[in-house]
């Protein structure tokens, strides 16, 4: 790729490139509403929504009046007018139920916990050992869990089930459990993307969905997209996708706490860019939390670019139903009072605009969202006439460089 800029012309009804035709998102515009006939957050089709994940350093939700639409993992299920509590559950184990221990389980139902090939260690996730894996595919499991994790939620008055940690792959090397009579049963081979696996997660959410449903409630995935990692999970195949794509189908609302910036100093960028937008696009009309996890202690630590940076892919890819969550490490479940998510445009006119090899853009009602999500290529961007002002008070007239991974959030006046 040419590391010269692109000079791009934005008016206010039209977008053009001097690089070749605009190239108008092909998922299209807005969403309808939701006819799923559960409980569903309130969304708004302008300005950022929040979403609140974890509540326990929110000692007030009082804050949350007028910006924040959903918990995820509430304490408790009564919420300020138009907030959406859920309550939390692990996909896989039996979190937050602490009183059921591993040794519980040895003791009452050593069928039911799942090992890795070794056939002697369990397939503990993330190394906990608090809590135990067990055989979501075992109709008695099923029956346990409903009964001992969701049941006591539902009586509570919590109206969504929050469901975490849900492995899209087996990551945590789930081999097989033994029957009743000691014998052991191979249910998974050594590939994480093993078919099996795939099967028996898509149908174990499926019954979920449908126990909360027939009980008036709904449910919330956390399906990470983890092609943005740099770890050994990272995966960006078409298998994993696929996958992905019809676990987030199933989902009522759907969590991924990876934005376009993850625990780290750089933003989420090219090719890693480019797939978790256009996962976004293709589940626009998904109620849906997107976390931005930001490198830093505290969200005010970070630089005011990096948070523009949030609210800039916000405003490009969200449809009504669309939330945003940006935390750093430590206000991890507090409510984070950041100025930029302040930011209203108000409602979109088009869908987003790519144009030529770096730049998208999306043009609102009283303003643009710009973001060049390159690595290396700045390009360069043609305002019309007036005064145009970023996030951070930052004037623009004329001709404005966007340098490569930046996002400008442009009110016009």
């Amino acid at each position: 790729m040419s590391s010269a800029a692109v000079i791009v012309a934005v008016g206010l009804g039209m977008l053009t490139t001097t690089a070749g035709a605009a190239e108008p998102d092909s998922t299209g515009g807005g969403c309808a509403p939701a006819a799923s006939g559960v409980p569903l957050p309130v969304t708004r089709d302008h300005g950022v929504l929040q979403a609140q994940v974890f509540d326990r350093q929110v000692p007030d939700p009082s804050v949350y009046a007028g910006r924040v639409g959903f918990v995820w993992g509430a304490l408790k299920a009564a919420q300020p007018e138009g907030v959406l509590a859920s309550s939390y559950v692990t996909a896989f184990r039996n979190a937050p139920a602490r009183q059921y221990t591993p040794e519980w389980f040895k003791a009452n139902h050593p069928d039911w916990i799942e090992y890795t090939a070794d056939r002697t260690t369990p397939a503990w996730e993330f190394n906990n050992q608090v809590y135990t894996p067990i055989d979501i595919s075992n109709p008695e499991v099923r029956q346990w869990f409903t009964t001992n994790l969701i049941d006591p939620a539902l009586a509570a008055g919590f109206r969504t089930i929050a469901v975490d940690n849900i492995g899209v792959r087996n990551d945590f090397h789930v081999s097989g459990h033994y029957d009743k009579d000691g014998n052991w049963v191979q249910q998974f081979g050594t590939d994480p993307k093993d078919p099996a696996w795939v099967a028996d997660v898509l149908d174990w959410l499926r019954y979920l969905r449908d126990y909360a449903h027939a009980h008036g409630a709904s449910v919330a995935f956390n399906l990470t997209f983890n092609g943005s990692l740099h770890d050994e999970f990272q995966d960006k195949s078409p298998e994993y996708l696929a996958a992905l794509d019809q676990m987030i189908d199933i989902s009522d609302i759907w969590l991924n706490e990876q934005g376009f910036t993850v625990h780290r100093a750089e933003n989420v960028v090219d090719d890693e860019w480019q797939i978790m937008f256009d996962l976004l696009r293709r589940h626009r009309c998904k109620p849906s939390v997107i976390m931005n996890k930001l490198p830093t202690d505290y969200w005010y630590q970070a630089t005011p670019e990096q948070r523009q940076w949030v609210v800039a892919n916000y405003l490009l890819y969200r449809e009504s139903p669309a939330m945003l969550e940006s935390t750093g490490r430590k206000d991890y479940a507090g409510f984070n009072e950041i100025p930029e998510m302040s930011a209203d445009l108000g409602k979109p006119v088009t869908p987003p605009v790519h144009h030529g090899p770096t730049l998208w853009t999306r043009l609102y009602q009283s303003g643009l969202t710009v973001v060049n999500p390159t690595s290396s290529t700045p390009a360069t961007l043609t305002l019309p006439a007036g005064t145009w002002t970023d996030l951070h008070g930052v004037q623009y007239t004329g001709t404005v460089t966007v340098p490569a991974n930046t996002g400008l959030v442009l009110k016009h006046s």
